[in-house]
């Protein structure tokens, strides 16, 4: 499969639906929420709703928070960077629906990231609070937005295997902190494994655009910058701690056995 970008498109049409750049929606994502809300869920596990509202909107988590308190910041952070990069690259213009059908639909899918992350904060009757990530994270956000593809390629592809790792961490901490509840375990599941497939072929399209050398500096890059921008959610760093951290985010990515285990919602379309 390696290369095959033009099966990552028809995965792409097949999985999402038609695509509207104008009201920002998939028309098959757009039932995934129909299903959703067709069974509305609230946990009955308790957590610090004074303690999550006082932090959310803070860089760094006050100490002394618990676990469950610490994923929940750590869900609110996580796709800050995504969405401050896609909201550049609409007003940049990059993104049309006349142009790449692939970028159109990485673009849509992002924006419904950071809706999946409301609803997973939904499930604890908390809000999600959208503000600009770290400096550093907006720096490399301008630089991959203002520069040719051939420049920022790379570096693209070792942040979307960064988030692989980000959000499947998220979603099995989630598990673990929530498994009494059921149901809500169930939902954390569901709503990370969209998303989680989705970063998976972000990684496998970018690997299939870049040749040997491209795919080694990918690789590189990733080694070098996963954990600092791991560290860019520092409620993430809290919950995990530091070494955990590093053991996590410097480990090999395999993206073609991570996607064999979410059938349906995800395709590599090359190993990076």
């Amino acid at each position: 499969m390696d290369g095959d970008a033009d099966g990552y498109l028809r995965f792409l049409v097949e999985r999402d639906g038609e695509p509207d750049l104008g009201r920002r929606t998939l028309a098959r994502r757009e039932a995934f929420f129909a299903d959703l809300a067709a069974e509305p869920l609230r946990a009955t596990t308790p957590v610090e709703r004074a303690a999550y509202l006082r932090n959310v909107n803070r860089r760094r988590p006050e100490d002394g928070l618990d676990a469950r308190t610490l994923w929940l910041l750590a869900t609110a952070q996580a796709n800050q960077a995504e969405r401050f990069g896609v909201g550049l690259a609409e007003l940049y213009g990059l993104v049309t629906s006349e142009g790449d059908p692939v970028r159109l639909h990485v673009t849509l899918q992002e924006v419904y990231h950071t809706r999946i992350l409301a609803d997973v904060l939904a499930l604890f009757d908390l809000p999600i609070r959208h503000r600009p990530p770290a400096i550093g994270m907006r720096a490399v956000a301008h630089f991959m937005v203002r520069t040719p593809e051939r420049w920022h390629l790379p570096l693209v592809g070792a942040g979307e295997m960064a988030g692989c790792v980000m959000f499947r961490t998220l979603r099995d901490r989630g598990l673990e902190l929530f498994a009494r509840d059921t149901k809500i375990a169930g939902r954390i599941r569901r709503l990370f494994d969209e998303i989680l497939g989705d970063e998976l072929g972000h990684v496998g399209f970018i690997a299939s655009q870049l040749g040997p050398r491209g795919r080694a500096l990918m690789r590189g890059l990733y080694r070098l910058l996963a954990v600092p921008l791991a560290a860019q959610v520092p409620a993430l760093v809290a919950l995990l701690g530091r070494h955990e951290l590093r053991r996590r985010f410097r480990a090999d990515l395999r993206p073609d056995l991570m996607a064999a285990e979410l059938p349906g919602l995800a395709y590599v379309a090359a190993s990076p």
